[in-house]
């Protein structure tokens, strides 16, 4: 008789046990057995692959709502509190031309959609004003041979400087990607009224000139009423500009600021081309309409974020969507906001967009006084001899 060991003993022990029991009909797989179940299953697995193709048209549908929805609250909330202070009537005829012109900066992003990496501001584009260093946005400077010489209306509000920029950042933020968004400096705040050299028409001034220019501006100035600015709207441009949009309450109007027109005729000796006849004619000024009266307080440089990681190309009409919806909302938290502005700065901006880009430029303060204007000159000839005399270098 054979000797096992206590593994040998247990292996057949479990060999003879195996033998005796009834052998099971192998199956089929599940999916072999039935025909019907087979063709259910393959049917299950489809559905979720439909389900995400249904769902393709909701988020457009949910986007396409989310944007609407927030207009809507935007412009019911907006006209609750623009419509008591009697904007569009009486005297204030160019609160009209303003809204116009807002309304159609403001359909550009409909129709284009983002087109960031264009032309963004005086015909240069996010590469040329911004580069990524250790993972934060910073300006690239440019210094100009000759300065940028301008008279802008300065936000002097704090209070009002500090809640545009607060809601800016927490309505912008959320959308950019990392180094996507550069946010204004809210002391820097201002509207550029009037240009005496642009980067595009230089037009040099010798120090003498340059002061000479300042006196132009602050006689001028005796004459301006501080201006009464209402916050009408915010919105966005298809390059990523993201502009406050004023209204006028008092206080001398912008287009009579600046009073465009070649040569100066005597309505306009008080204002600011009268004072600067050598500046760049209306067709080289960097702001061509003489009513718009607008603030940039940010700059969007990469594609809003999208959900589950989706990467948004240019032109996208999601990200537009995205970007409509943000500045309806900082419009729904702002617009009504008010403040009244009595400064004027005459800038020299050494480096290209100084005041936007926190370059080197040097700010000559100018108050508006609102003192009564002698009669006005006759003629244009005796403009032309007191603009002389103002301006012997010429």
């Amino acid at each position: 008789m054979p000797v096992y060991t206590a593994l040998q003993f247990e292996e057949r022990s479990m060999d003879r046990a195996r033998s005796l029991s009834p052998r099971r009909k192998s199956r089929l797989p599940h999916y072999q057995d039935d025909p019907a179940r087979t063709k259910r299953g393959k049917s299950a697995a489809r559905l979720p692959r439909a389900s995400l193709i249904l769902l393709i048209p909701l988020v457009y549908l949910g986007l396409w709502a989310l944007r609407w929805s927030w207009q809507e609250t935007a412009v019911e909330v907006c006209g609750a509190r623009l419509d008591p202070l009697q904007l569009w009537a009486g005297a204030h005829q160019m609160n009209v031309v303003r809204r116009g012109l807002y309304d159609v900066l403001e359909a550009q992003l409909g129709h284009t959609g983002l087109m960031l990496g264009r032309e963004q501001t005086q015909g240069l584009d996010a590469r040329s004003l911004f580069r990524k260093r250790d993972g934060r946005v910073e300006p690239a400077l440019q210094p100009l041979q000759v300065p940028v010489r301008a008279v802008v209306l300065h936000l002097g509000d704090p209070a009002a400087a500090r809640a545009l920029s607060a809601a800016v950042a927490r309505h912008m933020s959320p959308l950019a990607q990392d180094a996507g968004l550069w946010l204004q400096d809210p002391a820097k705040y201002h509207a550029t009224l009037f240009h005496a050299s642009t980067h595009e028409f230089p037009v040099e001034a010798s120090s003498a000139e340059v002061e000479t220019e300042v006196k132009a501006v602050e006689r001028s100035a005796v004459h301006l009423c501080p201006i009464e600015v209402v916050l009408e709207r915010v919105i966005a441009t298809p390059t990523g500009n993201i502009l406050a949009c004023w209204q006028i309450l008092g206080g001398s109007d912008p287009a009579a600021v600046r009073r465009h027109g070649s040569p100066c005729l005597p309505s306009c000796q008080w204002a600011l081309r009268g004072a600067l006849p050598r500046a760049p004619p209306a067709e080289q000024q960097t702001v061509h309409d003489p009513a718009i009266l607008h603030t940039t307080l940010a700059r969007l440089l990469r594609l809003p974020r999208a959900s589950a990681g989706r990467v948004l190309r240019s032109g996208a009409p999601d990200g537009a969507e995205l970007l409509r919806s943000a500045v309806a909302r900082i419009s729904a938290d702002l617009c009504g906001l008010r403040a009244t502005l009595p400064t004027l700065w005459y800038v020299e901006e050494e480096d290209l967009l100084a005041l936007a880009l926190n370059g080197r430029v040097r700010k000559h303060p100018v108050q508006m006084l609102c003192q009564r204007p002698p009669p006005l000159v006759a003629n244009v000839e005796s403009i032309q001899k007191v603009a002389a005399n103002q301006f012997p270098f010429s």
